[in-house]
């Protein structure tokens, strides 16, 4: 076992890796256990970096040449001396034929909260199915 400040790193039994941050199981809460190569990652985040340890996909959509990707992301970042986990809404825009950017959606600054996406979801839909989608016919 070793620790990074306010991160702890356990290797299971498997030879994988188990994270605790402020001594609360990371992994066991989300069921996951990470690659021995973690450790390395966990390295960078004493220079400023952050590290996404899990995406969930909530929904895309494509326009002309265009993919536009939604997702909920959970990381670890550095913070007055110590590291805390980060949950962000994050949205990756793709054109055709380059690579994706991608950037964080806040509320005025905030991160948003569980309600926040879900209003952000619904108003998406909305506006495509009034604004851009003609149910009757397709193009």
């Amino acid at each position: 076992m070793s620790e990074l400040s306010n991160i702890t790193v356990t290797e299971t039994e498997d030879s994988m890796i188990s994270l605790l941050v402020d001594g609360l199981p990371l992994s066991e809460k989300y069921g996951m256990k990470f690659d021995p190569s973690i450790a390395e990652e966990l390295q960078a985040l004493s220079s400023g970096q952050s590290i996404k340890l899990f995406e969930q996909f909530v929904f895309s959509h494509t326009d002309l040449n265009f993919e536009h990707a939604y997702s909920y992301t959970l990381g670890i970042v550095k913070e007055d001396g110590g590291y805390k986990t980060a949950k962000n809404f994050v949205y990756k825009i793709t054109p055709s034929g380059q690579p994706a950017v991608e950037h964080v959606i806040t509320k005025q600054g905030a991160p948003m909260t569980a309600e926040d996406v879900r209003e952000f979801i619904q108003a998406h839909i909305n506006k495509s199915l009034v604004d851009y989608t003609d149910l009757n016919y397709a193009y």
